[in-house]
């Protein structure tokens, strides 16, 4: 596995050891949380950003200020799409989640056995 440098890691998830069922299970519910809160502060950004922008000037006047406003919701719209982007990672750790137990479900129900590194117990 390639080194990673811990500076550029998150460190909610960078602490947490996935060697364990309990261990996932915490990892995906903290990265949903990190995504959700990220994902609703890019939003809250861009209507700050649409906003701001929209009342920086009257633009053409043959327009009524309306070419600033589509403008402003232009720039304003990146971050619309990031945020969304962000839920969007929120559904895949749900995802991972949910395939984990269909994939693992018989090792989680026979997980007794020697030479396993996954705690399956918790």
């Amino acid at each position: 596995m390639a080194e990673t440098n811990k500076s550029t890691r998150i460190p909610e998830l960078a602490a947490i050891e996935l060697t364990s069922t309990t261990a996932l299970k915490r990892y995906t519910e903290e990265a949903r949380r990190l995504s959700r809160d990220f994902g609703s502060e890019l939003e809250l950004g861009a209507l700050e950003i649409e906003a701001i922008l929209s009342a920086t000037g009257q633009g053409n006047i043959a327009l009524m200020g309306m070419d600033v406003k589509w403008r402003a919701r232009r720039i304003a719209q990146r971050a619309y799409r990031a945020a969304d982007l962000q839920r969007g990672v929120s559904v895949e750790m749900t995802r991972l989640w949910h395939d984990f137990q269909i994939q693992f479900a018989p090792l989680l129900q026979n997980h007794k056995t020697p030479g396993k590194t996954f705690d399956f117990d918790n």
